[in-house]
């Protein structure tokens, strides 16, 4: 408090880093943030409210607090220690590439949803994806990740249509990821990406249409377009939801893909089956063997498939289901 009082901001930060909680008031009510506010050091406020935010979250949330410190102020806070996703052998991938200055990404992952279920690790399977392509040469100004409330229809919307046609270049490779829910329109079999700020009963206003979010891509400039989703469109379970108390689709979903030489599609599950996940890796079943391919040097849509799909069919019948990755439209060189 009193750091936050006389404006000493790495006084503050070092104070969080060991442990203090930024919780704590003093005989008044009022709090290290209130103290920052009042002297009106907006830079200290934000850190603390940072501090604040991470604390009350149910999960550690993207931030500027490392796993340890994080750790060190829920101790101080008397707060148990945070259940983590187990570490993967994707997740720290080696560098592998030259740099790639015209290639472009799209990343969104959703895990926790404003109003729908979880998509267990949406978001840990992005972060992981723009390690990866990093690792590949892309530069990181040419990453855009849209995770969890980040990735709202406006902002799927504004992406799409604004900033990727304005930057992509006609020499650029564009490759966008997507993991979290998707959903089947009941009445006609038209497939929907969910973004954070979706709603499965009104389908045409709140998500986007799969068949728009391809158009949307193939208007780049881009020479190739590589997507890969990581979501399904039954509407029985897995990353899919429905509207309630409607029936999971039983005809073939409409995967929407146009004929293009310029798009390649990778695509989790077939349109009546669920995607699942690997628990004890921290990610989905589709995106954990599409990065340790990626880890293992396969180096075209082709590769990338043939190598995760029998992989993926396996551990699906593990889990006493049937999961068959799909590869849809032309091959091309990741």
């Amino acid at each position: 408090m009193i750091a936050a009082e006389v404006g000493n901001i790495e006084t503050v930060k070092l104070l969080l880093s060991r442990g203090a909680s930024p919780f704590i008031r003093d005989n008044k009510g009022r709090s290290a943030y209130d103290w920052a506010v009042i002297k009106n050091y907006q830079d200290i406020a934000q850190v603390l409210k940072e501090a604040e935010r991470q604390l009350s979250a149910p999960r550690r949330q993207p931030g500027n607090l490392d796993d340890a410190a994080y750790d060190r102020m829920r101790a101080a806070a008397g707060m148990a220690p945070e259940k983590r996703a187990p570490a993967s052998d994707v997740d720290a991938p080696a560098r592998r590439g030259a740099a790639r200055p015209d290639d472009f990404a799209l990343l969104i992952g959703i895990e926790e949803y404003q109003s729908l279920p979880k998509a267990d690790y949406g978001t840990r399977d992005a972060r992981t994806m723009r390690l990866h392509l990093e690792a590949l040469g892309f530069a990181p100004r040419n990453i855009i990740s849209l995770e969890g409330s980040q990735a709202t229809g406006n902002k799927l919307k504004s992406y799409l249509e604004e900033w990727l046609p304005l930057n992509v270049k006609a020499e650029s490779t564009l490759f966008v990821y997507y993991s979290g829910h998707g959903a089947p329109d009941p009445k006609n079999g038209d497939a929907y990406l969910v973004p954070w700020d979706g709603d499965a009963s009104f389908l045409k206003s709140t998500a986007y249409p799969l068949k728009k979010f391809y158009a949307d891509l193939t208007k780049t400039k881009a020479k190739r377009v590589i997507v890969a989703l990581d979501a399904c469109f039954s509407g029985a379970g897995g990353r899919s939801v429905l509207m309630q108390g409607a029936r999971p689709l039983v005809a073939k979903v409409d995967d929407g893909v146009p004929a293009s030489d310029r798009l390649t599609v990778l695509a989790a599950a077939s349109g009546e089956e669920i995607t699942g996940t690997l628990n004890e890796q921290g990610h989905g079943m589709f995106t954990y063997f599409l990065l340790k391919g990626l880890s293992e040097g396969k180096t075209t849509a082709r590769q990338l498939h043939d190598f995760l799909s029998p992989r993926v069919q396996d551990e699906a019948r593990r889990q006493n289901r049937q999961q068959t990755p799909a590869l849809l439209g032309q091959d091309a060189p990741f």
